[in-house]
């Protein structure tokens, strides 16, 4: 054996690895969403008043995001699931696999709240824009001085 061959030992030390550090992503992922459509959020309602276009804007936004984030999720768990798959065949009888589940996966439960997410900032940008009140245009204070 040539000592540049590589070998099912080191595709599978490799695998382990990238699996090792997609998990990590994995779970610094939904935090990111979530303080990016939430302060996406927080200054569209704080521009509800005083601006309908940026704030319907800013939730339009958050819902372009959250779509984005269900389809980055896809693709993760697409791959994450390759690499799962690749080392439980290396494991054989040693493998840990909870597939199948009745239950959803964690990518499915995080792109579950992407579309609530998505659904949400539509029907806020929609609120704003067409059902919101509009703040009176404030007034010039008066010049004259009181008796």
């Amino acid at each position: 054996m040539a000592d540049d061959e590589i070998t099912k030992k080191d595709i599978y030390r490799e695998q382990y690895a990238h699996v090792r550090s997609m998990n990590d992503i994995l779970y610094k992922v939904a935090p990111l969403f979530s303080v990016a459509i939430g302060g996406l959020w927080y200054f569209a309602a704080s521009q509800m008043r005083a601006d309908k276009v940026i704030a319907s804007g800013l939730f339009a936004f958050a819902a372009l995001l959250a779509v984005c984030g269900v389809n980055v999720m896809e693709r993760f768990g697409t791959a994450f699931n390759a690499y799962l798959d690749n080392l439980n065949e290396f494991d054989g009888d040693y493998r840990v696999t909870i597939k199948p589940s009745r239950r959803p996966s964690t990518v499915k439960t995080i792109q579950f709240l992407l579309i609530v997410a998505a659904v949400t900032s539509v029907i806020g940008a929609a609120y704003v824009f067409f059902a919101s009140p509009t703040m009176p245009a404030a007034t010039a204070p008066s010049t004259q001085r009181a008796p």
